[in-house]
């Protein structure tokens, strides 16, 4: 027996020798900038078969494990912008690391000479969110960043067209670590005018980090736009038509020029907004809830026609190969116009109405922001070892003129009534921030990161609402109001990542301090208000990932996150804002934020299968909440008890057959809903579907078809229950070469995506409604670039000011 140990000993050794080496290192530029998500192979050089596969991380590491010593290799490297690396001859010695870092050379070429060498996947699975590249749905190109969010994975419109992500509300969404700075309808008409070949790819996080602000307890939504990151002159331009009922263009066009020294950028676009709504309701009252009569049908078109015009500068000055400062100007004016011909029949029964009133509304809005960030960045390559600050100033400027005019007819025609109204409603808001992040690396596999941050936002809305009679206005002071608000935030971070084996792990901890006041200004008839509101909270985060090997493609990760969902600040203002005769919008000072905690579990087979569990509870949610009185409908702003959801979803990439590649994305949700509202015990439970596939067929390099829909199932929520809905579309692509290509689309063929729905828990009231949109489209797109230089990703796109923009 003792001589055994021995043997089992150099048993031991020899088998570590023969299979137990490695080759790790690091890709870069030739300035030594890390290279992420670089693909590298290793083959065995004898017999030319392809042993492994791997990507770069975030600083450019790499690591190919389990390698027998004694056999020649063959390390080849490809990314996107870059010539081919290769290396022959590796031989690895009986030491069980062999270090090989790679220095790429950026390809410089003209248009015409543009290489693709590495093919992205639409959907991109990592520890903390998922990537969604938006070029691969071509039914998406030449269309707007609403139309790709909705096609995302995961990504979905209410009944009121806010944006869901995984099911939840509560969704911040992000331009280039920058807020859209909008919420509601303003939010959805400025991702209308964002090109879709601006962008560069889709973040989707329902557990965010914890550098990140805690705000948006259903997740975070990052948009990161294209940028050119090589030395000389480079642009691009896209110009898209979109035909439906009605035309609308949507076109843009970026430059850049980097030197040593400098990098200067600048965008600019222009899209018209022309489209519908129909939208009908029907309420039927009981009990005495009706003005006149028991059924009230309304029918409403609403026409959409404006123009957006924005532009971006961008400088960064490299102060040496560590140091950068840069400076960022961002500028938006969009008016539009709004103008709906309802008509409302009041009834006994269907077939006779009582009365009929013609409501013709038209709505002027306008709507400016300016954006200014100072930045500050240091970053020393090789370690890790990060600090970027950031001065923020924002300022958003709209104004909102209505005419309301209403005429009431008998059945016979008579007019019986005539009522005007007149609204001006401008608001201002402005933000001031400052931030700083530090990264600090404790040996090749740990980083502690810290940051700290203030804001301060400062909103002044004043509506002025008045009634119309012959040439004379008086002023309507149930309604005129003037608001403003006043909130400082305080918040500080600190995690840690790392790996240990096959464990990687990240853990982080929030805390922010909001103190906030409110004053509401008396109108003569009403005195002064105001509120005063102080709240501190932490926010853990947790994520933990295992992978069987350096080399596996499988993985599985655990996380955690809580989170938290503030007011808006519109939603805080008591006074009610007229949609037409018979509806409103109330705002309320007593919303309380809602918190929320999420756990997820996944498995990952790259890049085949992705299969996520998540289990989430939210307190105090907020959500739109319906009530009617004396026959009049309110829409407002409400915290509901709670709501607990449990998902399943599931991402699949797969090619069946040679030159055809099925993408689908189906999830389950399953939604509960507890409260009390308005004297009632709400208790919602409905789970409901959502499948989008996707199936492209590539015959060349030149030509690709692809069809793709989506099928969203009955779902209860709160007091909403939406039925299902369906679309298909369908796209054909070309390319002249990689940077020229035409796109041909036609979206929802059979104009089948059709939301409508029922309204419960309405005292002694039945409601349904139905919207029909300009959804089936036909777009030509054309997107031109043309770039020469070399690879500098250098450029600086964060800034400080992130959730106070997305509240506006």
């Amino acid at each position: 027996m003792k001589k055994i140990y021995p043997l089992l000993a150099i048993f031991t050794l020899f088998s570590t020798w023969v299979l137990g080496q490695q080759i790790q290192g690091r890709v870069t530029d030739l300035q030594k900038v890390p290279i992420q998500a670089a693909t590298i192979e290793i083959f065995q050089q004898e017999n030319g078969n392809h042993i492994t596969t791997v990507s770069s991380d975030s600083s450019g590491h790499f690591v190919f494990g389990k390698l027998a010593a004694g056999i020649y290799y063959q390390v080849r490297s490809k990314m996107m912008g870059f010539h081919p690396w290769s290396k022959d001859s590796i031989l690895i010695k009986k030491t069980t690391t062999t270090e090989l870092n790679i220095a790429m050379e950026p390809s410089s070429s003209n248009l015409a000479e543009v290489t693709v060498t590495a093919d992205r996947a639409y959907i991109e699975k990592r520890h903390d969110r998922t990537v969604v590249n938006p070029d691969i749905m071509l039914s998406s190109t030449g269309g707007s960043a609403l139309e790709a969010l909705e096609k995302s994975p995961g990504v979905q419109l209410d009944q009121s067209g806010n944006i869901r992500l995984s099911g939840k509300s509560g969704v911040t969404v992000y331009i280039d670590d920058r807020p859209t700075n909008l919420v509601g309808e303003q939010l959805r008409e400025f991702l209308r005018t964002v090109p879709v070949a601006q962008i560069d790819r889709i973040e989707l996080m329902t557990n965010p980090p914890a550098n990140y602000d805690a705000a948006g307890s259903g997740g975070i939504i990052a948009i990161h736009t294209k940028r050119y990151r090589s030395k000389g002159l480079h642009g691009g331009v896209s110009i898209a038509y979109q035909q439906g009922k009605y035309g609308q263009t949507i076109n843009n066009g970026d430059f850049a020029f980097n030197t040593d020294k400098w990098a200067m950028s600048a965008t600019t676009s222009f899209s018209t907004t022309n489209t519908y709504t129909d939208l009908d309701i029907l309420r039927k009252f009981e009990g005495g809830q009706a003005l006149t009569s028991p059924i009230f049908s309304q029918d409403t078109w609403i026409r959409r026609k404006g123009t957006s015009l924005s532009g971006r500068l961008g400088a960064d000055y490299f102060m040496d190969d560590k140091s950068t400062i840069g400076v960022n100007l961002n500028l938006r004016s969009s008016p539009l116009e709004l103008k709906s011909l309802g008509e409302s029949r009041f009834m006994s029964n269907p077939q006779n109405p009582d009365s009929t009133l013609i409501a013709n509304n038209i709505e002027d809005r306008t709507f400016s922001n300016l954006g200014a960030n100072i930045n500050y960045r240091y970053k020393k390559h090789g370690s890790g070892q990060k600090l970027t600050i950031d001065l923020d100033f924002l300022k958003y400027s709209g104004n909102n003129k209505q005419h309301f005019d209403n005429s009431t007819y008998l059945p016979g025609g008579e007019a019986t009534a005539f009522e005007s109204q007149l609204g001006r409603v401008p608001n201002d808001i402005r933000i001031y921030s400052a931030k700083a992040d530090y990264v600090h690396p404790f040996g090749k596999t740990i980083h502690m990161s810290s940051g700290l941050k203030t804001s301060s936002t400062l909103t002044d809305n004043d509506a002025n609402f008045y009634r119309v009679f012959q040439d004379d206005m008086i002023v309507d002071i149930e309604k005129t109001n003037h608001f403003r608000f006043k909130e400082s935030i305080h918040s500080a971070f600190t995690s840690i990542d790392g790996k240990f084996g096959k464990w990687s792990y990240q853990a982080g901890l929030r805390f922010e301090g909001t103190i906030s006041s409110g004053l509401l200004l008396g109108n003569g008839t009403k005195p002064d208000s105001s509120f005063n509101r102080r709240h501190f909270d932490f926010f853990p985060t947790l994520y933990l990932q295992y992978r069987p090997s350096d080399e596996s493609k499988h993985t599985i990760s655990l996380n955690y996150g809580r989170r938290i969902d503030r007011p808006h600040y519109a939603w805080l203002n008591p006074f009610v804002t007229p949609f037409d005769k018979y509806t409103y919008y109330l705002g309320t000072p007593y919303l309380r934020p809602s918190f929320i905690n999420q756990t997820e579990l996944s498995y990952n087979f790259q890049p085949l299968v992705d299969f996520t569990l998540a289990y989430a509870n939210v307190k105090d949610l907020m959500s739109e909440t319906i009530r009617i009185e004396d026959g009049i409908y309110y829409s407002q702003q409400g915290n509901l008890g709670t709501l607990t959801t449990l998902s399943a979803t599931l991402n699949i990439t797969y090619s069946p057959i040679e030159k055809f590649t099925l993408i689908g994305h189906t999830a389950i949700h399953l939604l509960h809903t507890k409260s009390q509202i308005f004297g009632q015990h709400l208790d919602s439970k409905g789970t409901f579907m959502l499948i989008r596939p996707s199936l492209s067929y590539k015959p060349s390099e030149k030509w690709t078809f692809q069809v793709d829909g989506e099928h969203q199932g009955s779902q209860e929520f709160a007091q909403f229950s939406m039925k299902k809905r369906t679309r298909v579309n369908s796209a054909i692509n070309f390319k002249m070469n990689a940077g020229c290509s035409f796109n041909l689309a036609l979206n929802d063929i059979f104009h089948s995506e059709i939301n409508t729905g029922e309204i419960g828990y309405l005292a002694g009231t039945y409601a349904t409604f139905s919207t029909l949109r300009d959804s089936r489209t036909l777009s030509l797109s054309f997107r031109y670039r043309f770039t020469k230089g070399d690879k500098n990703d250098r450029s600086y796109q964060g800034g400080g000011a992130k959730s106070e923009q997305q509240r506006t």
